[in-house]
């Protein structure tokens, strides 16, 4: 079966704890009719999260709060995010803007040598996969190269390395990614697992649509323990994994995270010249590149795609990179994700004077980010807010107080969510006949909870209850918003 890359980006969310990410996958729900829908009140007594929660809807024709509840408590937006993350670099770096990869070439090429240095380099693609490499290796092959007589280099200081994006997140969470100048397949290795007679085969690769090259930069041992499930050491410039043998079954496979992703994605490439028939030394790395000839290049996706791409499966590394190169695009402070996203807020807080979130990075995936349905709501309000996120949010369907999935004319909810244990956000916008809209942000979170979490694999107990009543009360909330506006 071929692997695309929206399969890629579907297939690392639905293998991830929904803790990683704001949109899962969810079985179709049952045709229902329209009943009455719930009062405030009873709406917060079922879920029970008062205290914790804060909401608003805002009419964006009459400028009018219809309804509030805390609308001031500051929660951690969650993936809600991402939504800033996307229009701040629309507005810096424009909606037509590429990412591109290149291979440039010193000296000169005769007779199948490169009398000079290779050098791969990045700009920070978040989306750059293995088939891209093979792009590279196949352009370079067109122009004759069969190996070169210099040296190989990769270069990846277009961005800054950060070693991933929040610590207090699992170390096999591969929604915790490592951010770089140059990326590959999210920066994430296959894992592949199978038992077999006297133990197990298993193989690291970084798989794509076409190819599926081994890689040596990872490494993996089953071993036989209790806990963790998970051990990961750098040593000797390799990343060696273990994994309990109690925790993998008959067979199976799961994306882990890679940690110097310019060193995993100089060896995939060299790994797909070779069976090209192209020799490469082993790579080096550079701090930047030189002035030289471009032999081959790729493109990303326009800014655009990229935006939608983002929102809908909700990519962490993909926000990180975006808010990094709007912010140095901008001439701003982007050495760290903090710092960075200090620029993206304060950006935000010039949008709009009633905004002034606290962020600490661009995806969300922190529970130090602070913000306010208000300051949401104003956000979105902006008639820049509108167009920027016009046909990139994803529409929401609606149910009634059976669990029943009901539509009702005129009526589309376009949003984005976004999920930390003990946490939850959703925000975007309420349309009814394609004129009237409203601006809507919920946000929950029990902060005493998440004090009280370990560093673990799955999820603290208490945490999907909690999650579910949040949910309950996001869905009771647009049915009776959506009601009294049909």
């Amino acid at each position: 079966m071929r692997l695309t890359r929206r399969q890629l980006l579907a297939g690392i969310a639905a293998s991830l704890p929904l803790g990683a990410y704001g949109q899962v996958a969810r079985p179709p729900a049952r045709a229902g009719r329209i009943t009455p829908p719930l009062g405030l009140e009873q709406i917060l007594r079922n879920s029970d999260l008062g205290r914790n929660a804060g909401f608003a809807l805002l009419d964006l024709q009459s400028g009018r709060e219809l309804e509030a509840h805390n609308p001031r408590l500051a929660r951690p937006p969650a993936s809600v995010t991402k939504i800033m993350t996307a229009l701040y670099a629309e507005a810096k770096l424009g909606a037509g803007y590429r990412f591109e990869t290149q291979i440039l070439a010193t000296g000169t090429l005769a007779n199948g040598t490169l009398s000079g240095d290779l050098y791969l380099v990045g700009s920070g693609d978040p989306q750059l996969d293995t088939d891209d490499l093979n792009a590279l290796v196949a352009q370079i092959r067109a122009a004759g190269v069969r190996r070169i007589a210099g040296r190989y280099f990769v270069v990846s200081s277009a961005l800054p390395w950060i070693s991933q994006i929040d610590e207090g997140q699992p170390l096999q969470a591969g929604y915790n990614a490592t951010v770089a100048g140059l990326n590959l397949n999210f920066n994430r290795v296959y894992f592949d697992w199978k038992r077999e007679s006297g133990g197990y085969r298993v193989s690291l690769d970084a798989r794509s649509e076409r190819v599926r090259p081994q890689v040596s930069v990872a490494q993996m041992r089953v071993v036989r323990r209790a806990s963790p499930v998970y051990g990961y050491e750098r040593r000797g410039g390799i990343e060696r994994w273990s994994v309990s043998s109690a925790a993998l079954g008959r067979s199976g496979g799961r994306w882990l995270p890679v940690r110097d992703p310019a060193r995993y994605a100089a060896e995939v490439f060299q790994v797909l010249a070779a069976a090209e028939g192209i020799t490469l030394p082993q790579a080096v790395t550079a701090t930047q590149a030189p002035q030289g000839r471009v032999l081959a290049r790729v493109l990303s996706n326009d800014l655009r795609r990229i935006q939608r791409e983002m929102l809908r499966y909700s990519n962490n590394l993909t926000a990180e990179v975006l808010g990094l190169a709007a912010t140095k695009s901008a001439g701003g402070r982007g050495d760290s994700l903090r710092r960075s996203a200090q620029e993206m807020a304060r950006w935000v807080t010039r949008q709009s004077s009633r905004s002034r979130p606290n962020l600490y990075n661009h995806s969300g995936l922190s529970d130090q980010s602070r913000m306010t349905a208000r300051e949401m709501t104003s956000f979105l309000a902006k008639a820049d807010s509108q167009v920027g996120l016009n046909n990139i949010l994803r529409e929401s369907g609606l149910e009634n107080g059976r669990g029943d999935e009901v539509e009702m004319p005129g009526i589309r909810i376009l949003a984005k969510s976004g999920t930390l244990d003990f946490t939850r956000g959703l925000a975007g916008y309420i349309e009814k006949d394609g004129q009237n809209r409203f601006a809507f942000a919920i946000f929950a979170a029990d902060m005493a909870a998440r004090r009280a979490m370990t560093q673990e694999a799955g999820h603290p107990p208490g945490a999907r209850r909690w999650r579910d009543r949040a949910k309950a009360q996001e869905k009771a909330l647009l049915y009776r918003w959506a009601s009294a506006l049909s």
